[in-house]
């Protein structure tokens, strides 16, 4: 059964992961617009973190009462190694796709196995974080098509 559509729902499954990797130390979701600094002066905060991005969603129907909601959405790992050490920096990004491929992993799985989640890894893109955005910050941004299950919200 598909994991429900609700906002929460979408937002609590990228929380869980976070909360359950020993690689990330602190989960943010948010618009990009608010800028790095905004990530970086919140409570708690700590490196390396997972910025959920607002999505965009689209309804859809496959006139079979199968009501789904899809979820257009980024998230990003993102480090903060010092600018004057490049071996650190390459390292980063070494360390921050692996988290995005363990993630992928786990969507993949979610998908295929346990059948909660739909996605499809061919949709998924991979780029790295713009260091102009992100005030030479390092990291990985995955793109991703998530489908979730709607007859309760829709129907």
């Amino acid at each position: 059964m598909l994991r429900s559509a609700d906002f929460e729902s979408y937002i609590n499954y990228f929380r869980q992961f976070a909360q359950l990797s020993p690689d990330i130390e602190y989960f943010l979701y948010g618009g990009v617009e608010l800028g790095i600094q905004y990530a970086t002066g919140a409570d708690g905060f700590n490196y390396p973190f997972m910025w959920l991005e607002q999505p965009e969603i689209i309804s859809d129907d496959n006139d079979a009462s199968q009501l789904t909601e899809i979820y257009y959405g980024g998230v990003s790992i993102i480090f903060a190694p010092p600018l004057d050490r490049p071996q650190e920096q390459i390292q980063a990004e070494i360390d921050s796709i692996r988290i995005i491929y363990k993630l992928q992993k786990q969507m993949r799985a979610d998908n295929r196995s346990k059948g909660f989640v739909h996605c499809n890894l061919a949709k998924m893109r991979k780029s790295a974080v713009d260091r102009a955005w992100a005030n030479n910050h390092h990291g990985w941004r995955l793109e991703f098509e998530l489908h979730l299950n709607a007859n309760g919200l829709l129907s």
